[in-house]
């Protein structure tokens, strides 16, 4: 009782503006490593704090937690806004996480007594820009699956990964952890372990569970260790790594001609297409793993945008047989006043003398007859 109290006073009377950012950096791993962040958490707080402080020896200002001030992290944010990496700027989503990283930090030295305020509650994380992200049409879908060999070991992995992202949306590091026993093929669900540790049960559609049977009776290889559990292995037995299959998604987008393709732009295009489908928002929050509504109100303003963009195809004006109204200049369409003849050789890409309009002359030259043309749903299907 007495050693406690002794060690209450110290603490007490301890000078902590001398701590050193290093020091305390290292505490505040301990702590998120005991609460049970994930490990790709606790890297990305050290990797946010070990910059800043980086930053602050590079330009000659003291590392102890006294020197540090809501102006002097501002300035990093700065600095942060305006650092280049491989010729580009980070992106404001960046910027935004890497500034709420020090908002936890420094809250996290409040809330132990390290520091007597605050001292970033009233920094606010830069807006982010809502960009309208490109999805995956169906016609890329199907050529990303035509461009695998589904007939190879590796292949028939790949296809069956890309069927998940796609299908379940999950996330890159879910695939990597999923394990053989909680791949439930004929009851057509999957329970994934999340963020935070957190498990939640994925349903998969009946193409998805074909090619999970496939891959699982006909390509896995035995594990090269009784300990290992992972559903995706590698050729020789080993659990399929994070990077492995960012390479192959890599592969994939070169050969398929998607450059834009990316792990994440699939879990994009599920949630996407989930909503547009007719599924419920809550739904799409527990499938996600998401712990509140605010993520997946982006999908649905994704969701309203692509919504939008479809409706295009139903007009309620180009449904009505209006006649006599003037189209062009002031005067009649000057295809309508075309002879019946004539215009039917502009549309079958003919000129009125009788030469290769331009659509037909593209088609000669091969333009659209590479596997990308019109493959349709049907045509993933009799990969089987």
């Amino acid at each position: 009782m007495v050693a406690a109290m002794n060690s209450g006073r110290r603490w007490q009377k301890m000078d902590k503006n001398k701590l050193d950012l290093d020091i305390l950096k290292d505490d505040f791993q301990l702590h998120n490593q005991t609460e049970g962040k994930s490990e790709k958490t606790v890297l990305w707080y050290n990797e946010v704090l070990g910059l800043f402080i980086r930053w602050l020896k590079d330009t000659e200002e003291p590392t102890n937690i006294g020197s540090v001030d809501e102006h002097l992290v501002r300035l990093f944010v700065l600095y942060l806004q305006s650092r280049q990496c491989h010729g580009h700027k980070p992106s404001t989503h960046t910027i935004n996480n890497r500034v709420r990283a020090l908002r936890a930090f420094f809250h996290w030295l409040y809330e132990r007594g390290y520091t007597k305020a605050d001292l970033l509650a009233k920094l606010r994380p830069p807006r982010t820009s809502e960009l309208l992200v490109e999805l995956l049409e169906d016609q890329e879908i199907a050529v990303l699956f035509a461009n695998m060999d589904q007939d190879s070991a590796a292949g028939a992995r790949d296809v069956a990964i890309l069927a998940l992202m796609l299908d379940a949306g999950l996330r890159l590091s879910e695939i990597v952890y999923l394990l053989e026993g909680n791949v439930h093929i004929q009851e057509a669900y999957l329970k994934v372990v999340g963020k935070g540790n957190k498990e939640r049960l994925v349903p998969v559609g009946d193409l998805s569970r074909k090619l999970l049977a496939r891959y699982y009776s006909y390509f896995r290889p035995q594990p090269a260790q009784r300990s290992i559990e992972q559903f995706f292995l590698s050729l020789d037995g080993f659990p399929l790594t994070g990077k492995a299959i960012q390479s192959m998604i890599n592969r994939l987008a070169r050969k398929s001609g998607i450059p834009r393709l990316h792990p994440h732009l699939c879990r994009h295009t599920y949630a996407t297409n989930f909503l547009i489908g007719g599924g419920n928002v809550l739904l799409l929050k527990q499938y996600l793993g998401h712990t509140s509504l605010k993520m997946v109100d982006h999908y649905v303003h994704l969701a309203s945008k692509r919504a939008a963009i479809l409706a295009r195809n139903f007009s309620p004006l180009d449904s009505v047989n209006v006649r006599g109204l003037r189209t062009q200049d002031g005067r009649r369409s000057a295809l309508a006043k075309m002879g019946k003849g004539r215009r039917l050789s502009l549309i079958q890409g003919r000129s009125h003398d009788g030469s290769l309009g331009p659509m037909d002359r593209a088609a000669r030259a091969g333009f659209g007859q590479g596997p990308k043309r019109q493959l349709g749903a049907a045509s993933v299907k009799r990969m089987l």
